[in-house]
C-alpha cells in the first residue's frame, strides 16, 4: 500500500505549498495534490496503487500550469513533463528516497521545451470571445463577463448558465451566452478543448486551469482588456472600444509570491485554528489573486470557523473575475462555519475607512506622485497627512488604512514599492507602521521575471497588530534571478513564520533574522544581511566620508523636448547645418553614451545659452544666427516648445531655450568631472577630463573645493625649492586628475555599486537610480587624502591606471578592482560582498 502521508512529508521537505489537485470532480483512486512555489520546481503529485497513463497525467499538469506530474506507487516513481508525455521517466522509489533532494533538483533543472502554456491557450480564447462580443453588438466592457460565462459552461458542461449564482457568473449569463452562440463560438470551444498543434494530445481540464492557473490567467486577460482593442473575427485590430475603469496603477500579482506572503501572514494571526469568526480582506483585490491564495492558505492552516471574504476594486471586470474565482474556490472548500462573499465595485479610499478585518493581504496600486491624479493626491494626503512627504506613493494610503482597519490579533501582508523602505520622505510613514504594529517580515524581491508588468523594484511586509512584539523579524533579499527567488520562497515557507536561527542563502538570495530594534530608529529600513551590516558598520567606524561630503552631483541638462534639441551623428548629418550654425551645438551624452566606463557615443545638443543667460534676445536674432535650424526644426515645433511646463511657469520669452540648461552648475566649468548615467550598474561612470560633454540624461560629479586640497611634500634643498619646484596649481592639477581617474574606476566597481544598492532603488532590469538623493549618503573614501599616504597612494595610482586602460579599450579584472576598492575603504571584506 502507498502511504498518503508521503505528500505531506514531501511538501514539508521541499518547502512547497500543498493543495488538492481536484475538487468535487475528483478523478480515479489515490491521493492527488499540487505542490507549489518551487520556481521551476512546482509539480503535481499522485500517490496511487498503479502507474497512471502518462498522456492523462500530462494533461493534468498542463491544465494546472505545472511542468511535471509525479506519480508514486508502492515500488516506483513516474515523472512526466507535459511537453514530453511520450518520454515518461521511471525510477525506483527506493532510489528516490535515498536522494530525495537530488530528485527535486532534477525536477527543477528539467525545464519545459514548449512555451504553449495553458494560460496562453486560454488567453487566446479570451481574444476570440472579445471579438464575438463585438460582433454581437455588445460593449467591450462585457468581454470579461462573457469570458467567465464560457469558462463556467466548460467546467459545468453547459450547465453553469442555469445556475449563475452558484458559479459566480453575471445574472444575465444565459442571455449573454445566447448572444454569442453560433458556429464561431462552437469552433472556438472545439479548439480550446485540446492543446494547440503538436500538443493536441493534451486534453484541457478547465476546472484545473481555473483552480491552479486562474490567478495568472485572469490577470493576463485583464491586461489584454486594458491595453489592446478587441480583434475582429479575422484577427484584425480596430480602434479600442473599451475604456476600463482603472486607477492607473495596474500591475501583476505573482501567484507564487502571493501564496508565500499568505502563508507567512496566516501564521501571524493569533489563535487561528480556534477562531469562531474571521474576516479576510483585500481592499484592492483585482481578480482575487491574493484572496484565492488566502482561501487555500486558511484551508492548509486548519481554519474552520465562519469566514467573511471582503474584496474591493474600482474595476467591474476585476470584480467579475474575482467573484467567479472565489465562488468556484468555495465550491472546492468551505469552512465548517460557512463563508460569505462581500465583493463590491468601489474605490476603497473613497470611504472613511476600510472594513474591519482579521487577515488582510493585498497588492495595492503603485502610483508615484508624478502619475497621480488630483483626486488621488487628495486621497493620499487625507489618509496619511504629512506622512506622505513630498514624494508619496499612492500605495502608502492603502497600507496605512489596511493597518488601521486591522483588528487586534490580526495580521497584514502587503506588497509596495521597495523605495519606500529607504526613501527619506517616507520616514514618518514607516515609523507609523512600526508604532501601529509589529513587523514580522520584510522582503526585497529583485526578480523582475515575477513582475511582468512592474517597472519598479517590489518589497513586501507582514505586520501583526495588537500582539506582543517579537525581538526579531524575518528578512529576505533576492536578486534578479528566477531560480534564486524559488529557492528563497521555499526556505521562507520552511521557517513556519519564525525568523531562522541561522542565515540561509547563497550569492543570489539571503534569508535571515534581524533585530527588531533597527526599525525603532528613525532610519531607512535597509534589509541587510549580517555580513553586509558588518561591512557597513566597519566602514562607518573608520569615519569614512560620504559622496555628498566630497562631490556635488548635478542632474544633467533637461531639454523638455529631446526630438527637437538633440541629435545623434547620423541625424545631425541629415539636418545639413552649415558650420556657422553648428557652433551653437555642444557635444552631449545620453544613457547609451557610456559603456563599461567609457564614452562611446556622442550626441549634438542645441545650446542657445551663455554664462549670463540666453544668447539671443529675441526671435529675430535667433533666426538670423541659425536660419536653417530655425526654419526646419524650431519654428515647426514652436507651439510644443512654448507649452513646456518650466517655460510657462517662469514666463520665459526664449521659447527656443532648454528647459534646464544648467548654466550655473557645470555647463561652463572647464574642470575635470565625472559623468554618469541616470540609471545604471557597474560601468555607468566615465571621466570627462576636459569638461567637453553635457549630459542630457545623467548626472555630473564635481569635486567640492575642500575635498581635494593637496599638500606638496617639502624639499630639504632650498635651492631646488626655489628653482625646480612646480607651481602649487600644477601639482594640484596633476594629482587631481589622477585621483579623478581613480574615482572613476572606484565608482565603476561592483563593490561601490553594492554600497549604492543599499541606499538606492532598483528599476526593471536591475538598474539602480544614480540620482543625488540616493547616492550622496553612500560612503566614499577621500582619495585625495589617501593618495598622500605611500601605501594607499599606490592603490590610488593603480585605480587611475585602470581607468586609463579602460579608455584605451582594455579591460581590467573586476575582482582585482574590487580588492583595491576594499583596501582603500580600509575594509577588505567589501571586495567580497
Amino acid at each position: 500500500m502507498t502511504d498518503p502521508r508521503l505528500t505531506a512529508a514531501w511538501s514539508q521537505r521541499f518547502g512547497l505549498a500543498r493543495s488538492p489537485m481536484f475538487g468535487a470532480e475528483a478523478e480515479g483512486g489515490g491521493h492527488h495534490d499540487v505542490l507549489l512555489d518551487g520556481g521551476y520546481g512546482s509539480f503535481g503529485l499522485s500517490v496511487v496503487e498503479e502507474r497512471p497513463d502518462p498522456a492523462g497525467v500530462a494533461a493534468w499538469a498542463w491544465s494546472s500550469d505545472l511542468p511535471h506530474h509525479v506519480a508514486v506507487t508502492e515500488k516506483d516513481v513516474q515523472v512526466v513533463r507535459w511537453d514530453a508525455a511520450g518520454e515518461a521517466q521511471l525510477y525506483s522509489l527506493s532510489s528516490v528516497n535515498r536522494d530525495l533532494d537530488g530528485f527535486y533538483r532534477y525536477l527543477c533543472r528539467d525545464r519545459l521545451r514548449s512555451n504553449r502554456s495553458v494560460v496562453q491557450h486560454l488567453v487566446s480564447l479570451f481574444g476570440r470571445i472579445r471579438s464575438l462580443v463585438a460582433h454581437a453588438g455588445l460593449s467591450d466592457d462585457r468581454s470579461i463577463d462573457a469570458f467567465v460565462t464560457v469558462l463556467g459552461d466548460l467546467i459545468a458542461e453547459n450547465g453553469a448558465v442555469l445556475e449563475p449564482e452558484a458559479y459566480g457568473l453575471p445574472d444575465d449569463a444565459a442571455p449573454l451566452r445566447d448572444a454569442l452562440a453560433g458556429p464561431s463560438l462552437e469552433e472556438a470551444l472545439s479548439d480550446i478543448r485540446r492543446a494547440p498543434s503538436a500538443l493536441s494530445a493534451l486534453a484541457l481540464h478547465p476546472h484545473l486551469a481555473v483552480r491552479h492557473a486562474g490567478g495568472q490567467l485572469f490577470q493576463e486577460a485583464h491586461f489584454d482588456l486594458v491595453r489592446a482593442p478587441p480583434p475582429d473575427l479575422f484577427g484584425y485590430l480596430d480602434a479600442a472600444t473599451s475604456v476600463p475603469t482603472s486607477r492607473g496603477g495596474t500591475h501583476f500579482t505573482p501567484p507564487a509570491l502571493a501564496r508565500c506572503i499568505v502563508d507567512h501572514t496566516v501564521l501571524q494571526v493569533a489563535d487561528l485554528s480556534s477562531r469562531q469568526h474571521l474576516v479576510l480582506s483585500d481592499p484592492a483585490c483585482g481578480s482575487a489573486a491574493f484572496l484565492h491564495e488566502a482561501l487555500r492558505g486558511l484551508r492548509r492552516a486548519g481554519f474552520n470557523g465562519a469566514l467573511r471574504i471582503v474584496g474591493r476594486d474600482v474595476s467591474a471586470s476585476a470584480i467579475a473575475m474575482a467573484r467567479f474565482t472565489l465562488t468556484l474556490a468555495l465550491r472546492d472548500w468551505t469552512p465548517e462555519g460557512g463563508a460569505e462573499l462581500d465583493l463590491r465595485i468601489e474605490d476603497a479610499l473613497s470611504r472613511p475607512g476600510f472594513p474591519e478585518a482579521d487577515f488582510t493581504v493585498m497588492n495595492p496600486p503603485f502610483i508615484s506622485v508624478i502619475a497621480q491624479t488630483a483626486e488621488q493626491k487628495a486621497q493620499l494626503r487625507a489618509v496619511i497627512g504629512d506622512r506622505a512627504g513630498s514624494r508619496g506613493d499612492y500605495s502608502m494610503a492603502f497600507v496605512t488604512r489596511a493597518l488601521e482597519a486591522l483588528k487586534p490579533g490580526g495580521a497584514l501582508g502587503t506588497l509596495f514599492p521597495a523605495n519606500l523602505l529607504t526613501h527619506e520622505p517616507a520616514t514618518s510613514w514607516r515609523e507609523h507602521l512600526r508604532s501601529e504594529g509589529d513587523v514580522r517580515l520584510l522582503a526585497s524581491i529583485g526578480d523582475f521575471g515575477l513582475f511582468s508588468q512592474a517597472l519598479v523594484h517590489v518589497a513586501c511586509a507582514v505586520i501583526a497588530k495588537g500582539q506582543p512584539r517579537k525581538p526579531e523579524f524575518t528578512a529576505l533579499v533576492t536578486e534578479n534571478d528566477p531560480g534564486a527567488t524559488g529557492d528563497a520562497l521555499r526556505e521562507l515557507r520552511k521557517t513556519a513564520g519564525v525568523p531562522p536561527a541561522i542565515a540561509l542563502g547563497d550569492q543570489h538570495w539571503k534569508l535571515f533574522a534581524t533585530d527588531s530594534a533597527v526599525l525603532a530608529k528613525k532610519m531607512p529600513w535597509r534589509i541587510l544581511t549580517p555580513n553586509q551590516r558588518m561591512v557597513l558598520d566597519a566602514i562607518e567606524a573608520r569615519q569614512t566620508p560620504t559622496v555628498g561630503d566630497l562631490f556635488n552631483i548635478a542632474q544633467g541638462v533637461q531639454t523638455g523636448n529631446l526630438k527637437v534639441f538633440l541629435f545623434d551623428d547620423d541625424a545631425f548629418r541629415r539636418v545639413r547645418l552649415p558650420a556657422s550654425e553648428q557652433q551653437y551645438f555642444r557635444d552631449a551624452i545620453m544613457t547609451d553614451s557610456i559603456e563599461n566606463g567609457r564614452i562611446v557615443k556622442r550626441y549634438h545638443l542645441f545650446y542657445p545659452h551663455g554664462p549670463n543667460g540666453p544668447l539671443f534676445a529675441n526671435e529675430t536674432e535667433l533666426a538670423s544666427a541659425v536660419p536653417t535650424y530655425f526654419r526646419q526644426v524650431l519654428k515647426p515645433n514652436e507651439q510644443s516648445l512654448r507649452s513646456r511646463a518650466s517655460i510657462v511657469r517662469a514666463k520665459r520669452s526664449d521659447w527656443w531655450g532648454l528647459m534646464h540648461p544648467r548654466t550655473g552648475a557645470f555647463a561652463f566649468s572647464g574642470h575635470p568631472r565625472i559623468v554618469s548615467k541616470f540609471f545604471g550598474a557597474d560601468g555607468s561612470f566615465a571621466l570627462d577630463e576636459e569638461a567637453h560633454y553635457l549630459p542630457s540624461t545623467g548626472h555630473v560629479w564635481l569635486p567640492k573645493p575642500q575635498s581635494h586640497r593637496v599638500h606638496a611634500e617639502p624639499n630639504d634643498d632650498p635651492v631646488s625649492d626655489a628653482v625646480d619646484a612646480p607651481e602649487e596649481s600644477d601639482i594640484d592639477a596633476r594629482v587631481s586628475i589622477d585621483v579623478m581617474r581613480a574615482y572613476t574606476a572606484l565608482l565603476n566597481s561592483r563593490a561601490f555599486m553594492k554600497l549604492v544598492s543599499f541606499r538606492s532603488v532598483t528599476i526593471a532590469g536591475g538598474q539602480l537610480d544614480l540620482s543625488s538623493r540616493f547616492v550622496s549618503p553612500v560612503f566614499l573614501p577621500n582619495l585625495w587624502e589617501r593618495g598622500e599616504d605611500p601605501h594607499s597612494g599606490e592603490l590610488v595610482r593603480r585605480l587611475a591606471q585602470s581607468t586609463l586602460a579602460t579608455e584605451r579599450g582594455q579591460s581590467s579584472n573586476p575582482v582585482d578592482i574590487d580588492r583595491l576598492v576594499g583596501s582603500l575603504y580600509g575594509v577588505p571584506e567589501l571586495g567580497e560582498l
